[in-house]
């Protein structure tokens, strides 16, 4: 089947901006711009028009864009090279939107997603195509529906529906009115709007990956609108110190726990409003308002009989509001909200023709309210905002001015925003120009995250996602007139005991969400004919409940009990084997100590070599040095003994040369000389001199050790000068030649 892009391209787009502005660093205007990109490349070639880009933008992305919003993006959209300026002054351009360079690719829908995109429209058709009354809807307009409530989950019109009568039993004096009949078209919406919250929960609880990416494409639908409408400064050091933010009754009540399905919503908001810098706060009439919702429902607690429930979600617990009973301002205080007097300033008497011009659009435009007291309620919160807002000094920008009205009804803060330009054109005399610049006067509770989020990053993705949820779980909550309309049925069909079953299913919690699954939240579907198969379903709903309850008891005493059996196996088996475990311990505490002393005699005797191989070192050192020492000793020995030899043989020929010079002058005398001179040397001179020699040279050595090293020991033999030889010296480097090894 063909299949629009339009709605997958949306979601793609919401997942791009979505991814760019979680990077870091990323500008959120340039984040922006690339989404706008699609539109303005459909109107290539046309006159910029603020009115018709808002409305292009509507329609292709669902995203509501104020047209001086839209002027303001103008500018950007020059720079970014979307649009181009015709001509133009200091108060008025004309622009005319840019045509597309051939080859360009469109960036504002980026495919980081597309897989996951596909596969949530699937499942959601394939959701759908189960329920008769939507099986034969295209394609297209049901994914439509689903990005159409994604993005705006609180304006699903089962969150305001009003539920028919609840009475739990009647009878034949029972007063039947005939019930409210809707269209077809009407009927498919509030289907629609249940297929889509449920759709959400569930994926919630079964594909959380595929939750992530939907709450991000919620978080990118609030940036966008934060980033489009509000173009003040961010990164104010004092933030929003001095504002005073006032929560309407619902928020309050939210803030409070009053609204079960909003708790956790309403504590975030909290949260985010102290975190900015800003004061929340609540107007007393907002306060008393609060006070009479929980009057009604502790009441409707107390009474046993199922009344109709607010539609601001599911009521808490009877203990909780006894407890806020009369003390909504006290609890209020208690948790930083601060309660305000409402001002008592006479607004008619500064101007009644405007004042009767607000009074009568604000009672046109809430005819559909629900009642009149919370019609009056709304009127006074708005006329007590006009009240505070200064309309005489100029303010453009909301963190100037000073206070702000916080509604979850997007139609009151509609009201009360257009009352408050009228009461600044009427009263305050500004031209229509100048009245819509100024800031406004109140803002939906997904405007404020958003603003918040703009300013300082506060409640990044996390507001999106517990507000999609509290809107969600409070569309598809059990609804008291779809039970009462069952159990009347039941009542007529099958008896009194048939009805008082199918009741006591509904008591529990499981039964009735079987019932609002079967029925899709609807009461036109609680028929006769689907009455069996919607009480096979609650049945097996509460008695898989039921059933899964008592599988946990009786596996909880099964375990209980083999616990027990195993703790008697255990003491027997310990009493019997005291013994044995006892001398176990005992020879396995010998045999560590054996392998104890084992370790320790081997740690010792490694010690012990270490030391040995390290003396026997030192050793081989010293004795290295000593003989280093004699070798250079003897060499000094040696040396004298040679230089003695030569003197002598020097002598010795002086001699000999004089006997001969004798011989010439006296014949006899020198014949006599040197038969004596050559007797002594040849007999003599080795055995004579030789000694004294050998004693100088020893006497050199013994000089050159001690020198060295007093405490030297010499070898006991001699040295023999004359060979060159030393026998010690010999022996000592036969010994070093030896390999080093550990001493014994």
């Amino acid at each position: 089947m063909a299949i629009s892009s339009k709605p997958k391209s949306a979601l793609l787009a919401y997942c791009a901006l979505a991814d760019r502005l979680h990077q870091p660093g990323a500008g959120p205007i340039q984040a922006l711009t690339p989404f706008f990109a699609s539109v303005c490349r459909m109107h290539a070639g046309e006159l910029f028009d603020a009115a018709k880009f808002s409305a292009s933008v509507a329609g292709m992305f669902g995203l509501q864009i104020p047209r001086l919003a839209a002027l303001g993006l103008a500018e950007q959209l020059e720079r970014e090279g979307l649009l181009e300026a015709l001509s133009g002054h200091a108060t008025s351009t004309v622009y005319r939107y840019s045509t597309p360079v051939p080859g360009q690719d469109d960036d504002s829908a980026v495919a980081v997603s597309e897989p996951e995109i596909d596969q949530v429209l699937a499942q959601f058709v394939a959701a759908c195509r189960a329920d008769p009354l939507l099986a034969e809807i295209e394609e297209v307009e049901l994914q439509t529906g689903f990005l159409d409530r994604l993005l705006h989950a609180d304006s699903m019109r089962l969150l305001h529906r009003r539920e028919g009568s609840t009475a739990a039993k009647r009878g034949t004096s029972t007063l039947t009115l005939a019930p409210q009949i809707l269209d077809a078209h009407e009927r498919r919406d509030l289907r629609l709007d249940y297929q889509v919250a449920q759709f959400l929960l569930d994926l919630r609880d079964h594909h959380q990956i595929l939750f992530d990416k939907v709450s991000d494409i919620a978080f990118a639908n609030m940036a966008a609108e934060a980033l489009a409408c509000f173009s003040e400064p961010a990164g104010s050091p004092d933030g929003l110190k001095g504002m005073v933010v006032y929560l309407d009754s619902p928020l309050l009540l939210d803030v409070l726990g009053v609204n079960a399905d909003y708790a956790e919503y309403g504590r975030e908001l909290l949260d985010m409003v102290k975190a900015s810098g800003a004061v929340p706060a609540v107007l007393d009439d907002c306060a008393m308002e609060a006070e009479s919702v929980v009057a009604a429902q502790l009441a409707s607690a107390r009474s046993g009989i199922s009344q109709k429930t607010s539609h601001w979600g599911t009521a808490a617990k009877p203990h909780i509001l006894n407890a806020l009973k009369d003390n909504i301002g006290i609890r209020a205080v208690a948790i930083g909200v601060e309660v305000h007097k409402d001002p008592d300033i006479a607004l008619f008497r500064r101007s009644t023709g405007t004042y009767g011009d607000i009074q009568v659009e604000m009672t046109r435009r809430m005819q559909s309210w629900p009642n009149d007291e919370a019609r009056h309620h709304d009127e006074r919160s708005i006329w007590s905002m006009l009240k505070i807002r200064d309309s005489s000094s100029a303010c453009f920008r909301i963190c100037d001015s000073k206070a702000l009205f916080i509604a979850r009804n997007t139609a009151l803060v509609k009201i009360a925003n257009d009352a408050w330009r009228i009461w600044l054109k009427g009263q305050g005399k500004h031209s229509q120009t100048i009245a819509e610049r100024w800031a406004q006067v109140a803002m939906s509770d997904k405007q404020l995250a958003g603003y918040l989020w703009l300013r300082r990053g506060i409640g990044n993705g996390q507001m999106s996602k517990v507000r999609l949820l509290a809107h969600c779980s409070a569309a598809v909550r059990p609804r008291p007139d779809v039970k009462a309309k069952a159990y009347n049925l039941a009542l007529e069909l099958h008896g009194k005991d048939g009805a008082d079953h199918l009741a006591a299913l509904l008591e529990d919690r499981e039964g009735e969400r079987a019932l609002m699954r079967a029925v899709r939240a609807d009461p036109e579907d609680v028929t006769a004919e689907r009455l069996p198969y919607i009480i096979e379903q609650v049945r097996l709903g509460a008695g898989e409940f039921a059933a899964a309850t008592v599988r946990a008891e009786g596996a909880e005493r099964l375990a209980a009990t083999q616990r027990a059996h195993e703790q008697e196996v255990a003491r027997l088996l310990a009493e019997a084997h005291a013994s044995k475990s006892a001398a176990e311990s005992e020879l396995s505490a010998l045999q560590t100590a054996v392998v104890q002393k084992k370790l320790d005699s081997e740690l010792l005797a490694g010690q012990v070599n270490a030391l040995n191989l390290q003396v026997a070192a030192q050793g081989r050192a010293k004795s290295e040095q000593t003989l280093r020492t004699l070798e250079d000793s003897f060499r000094a020995g040696a040396g004298v003994y040679r230089r003695v030899r030569w003197l002598l043989v020097l002598l010795f020929a002086s001699i000999v040369v004089l006997t001969t010079t004798w011989a010439t002058d006296w014949p006899e005398l020198g014949q006599l000389a040197s038969f004596l001179l050559a007797a002594f040397g040849f007999w003599f001179v080795p055995e004579v001199l030789e000694r004294p020699v050998c004693w100088l040279a020893a006497r050199e050595l013994r000089l050159a050790a001690r020198r060295a090293d007093v405490r030297l020991e010499l070898p006991t033999v001699d040295p023999d000068f004359k060979a060159g030889t030393w026998v010690g010296l010999d022996a000592m480097r036969a010994r070093l030649e030896k390999p080093t090894t550990a001493p014994e």
